[in-house]
């Protein structure tokens, strides 16, 4: 008889939620393993003989294969084995010592939307876990959105990051102790929330009017759709070879380092709804703009943050891309706080004095890092009197660097 893992979806935790099958399985375990909660509130269906601890993620796999010589071990997962749950790690982890057996369970949506009295086949879904700031933009794009929170990062701070974005009047139904007798069902607007604290064991569900429209997006915005003001601007056609170059996906992290009027940021910021852009800019009057921007724009999935370039950056998120277009003469300090935080970067920055192509390229050799440089010079047409003539602006160099492993 060949060894089994059964990876039991429990529901949301009370065990008068658990299926038959599910029953079965933990009554015939040898070895049971799994979070403190479910453990206990599963010990009274668990043979006598059976051993069952209660342990961490970052313990399963040296405990699974401790027991490998046990012909059957189950692993509790909360809710059901296919909504964001621990199985699919575990399958890969195991399924070449294993049999592996997926039992269903009571998935935190389905209990949650029944207790509201509502369906669920077209609600959205997502869990914050690992990318918090990603969530703003699937709330963005969908009418209800099912948010899965916990950790660091919970009801509250959702409410939060909506409320600072504008978005304070959304609705919001909050599941708390889901299937225990302390349940708590409450809804009311976001704003509402930012100072109440809510359990690690709460769900969301977030429902707009009004949500963005899925249209294609196209980037190089005219800079006379910008607020300009005194502060220097990436122009439209720099600016479009720039974004380019650095190839987004929706769901990319970015940084804008030296985001002066913030036109860089914006497009990126609309080029990933599902993604968050830093804009990161030392000089007051410039970040004002750049927020005055971003509210033209009603661009969400963007924060302005004041500071001079490296010192803070160690507390954002790992960026996917990064767009520098100034550096205050820190790029060789920037470029080594970025690569600490991801190796495999796609960096682009603009110069226009041969000094600063000659630092990139130096440090482009120091960090082993792929380089792509280009010249670009753009004349742009202007009408004089009854005649139209090309006015050329100042050249400017596009530096792209890439990690090796790219």
């Amino acid at each position: 008889m060949e060894n089994i893992i059964y990876i039991i979806g429990v529901g949301p935790g009370n065990p008068r939620l658990l299926t038959e099958e599910a029953r079965t399985c933990i009554t015939e375990s040898e070895v049971i393993l799994g979070p403190k909660r479910l453990i206990e509130g599963t010990r009274s269906i668990a043979s006598e003989k059976s051993i069952q601890i209660a342990c961490k993620l970052g313990e399963m796999e040296g405990l699974i294969a401790s027991y490998k010589d046990k012909k059957k071990v189950s692993v509790l997962a909360s809710g059901d084995t296919g909504f964001y749950s621990i199985a699919s790690w575990l399958k890969n982890k195991f399924e070449v010592q294993f049999k592996i057996n997926y039992i269903t369970g009571i998935s935190s949506l389905q209990y949650f939307c029944n207790r509201l009295q509502r369906p669920y086949n077209a609600i959205h879904t997502v869990s914050v876990h690992g990318r918090e700031n990603r969530v703003l933009g699937e709330i963005l794009t969908h009418p209800e959105v099912f948010v899965l929170t916990g950790g660091t990062y919970k009801v509250q701070h959702v409410c939060q990051m909506l409320t600072q974005q504008g978005m304070g009047n959304v609705k919001v139904y909050v599941g708390e102790y889901l299937s225990y007798p302390e349940e708590r069902i409450i809804q009311g607007l976001a704003a509402e929330f930012i100072e109440e604290e809510f359990d690690d064991l709460s769900v969301m569900l977030i429902e707009r009017t009004t949500v963005e429209e899925k249209k294609v997006v196209s980037y190089g915005l005219p800079d006379e759709s910008f607020i300009r003001g005194k502060i220097p601007m990436t122009k439209e056609e720099v600016r479009s070879v720039c974004l380019s170059k650095l190839g987004l996906i929706e769901q990319d992290i970015v940084y804008d380092i030296g985001a002066g009027t913030g036109s860089v940021a914006i497009e990126m910021a609309r080029l990933c709804p599902k993604g968050y852009v830093y804009a990161l800019e030392k000089k007051t009057e410039a970040v004002e703009l750049i927020k005055l921007n971003q509210k033209k724009f009603e661009v969400y999935n963007m924060d302005v943050i004041e500071m001079t370039c490296p010192e803070g950056m160690e507390l954002l998120p790992s960026p996917d891309k990064v767009f520098i277009g100034g550096s205050s003469g820190n790029l060789k300090e920037i470029l080594e706080v970025l690569l600490t935080k991801n190796e495999n970067l796609t960096i682009v920055l603009t110069a226009i004095t041969l000094e600063t192509v000659s630092e990139a390229l130096n440090c482009g050799k120091l960090y082993d890092l792929s380089l792509d440089v280009i010249q670009m010079s753009v004349a742009v047409s202007k009408e004089v009197s009854n005649y139209h003539m090309m006015m050329g602006q100042n050249p400017i160099f596009i530096i792209t660097m890439k990690g090796k492993k790219q």
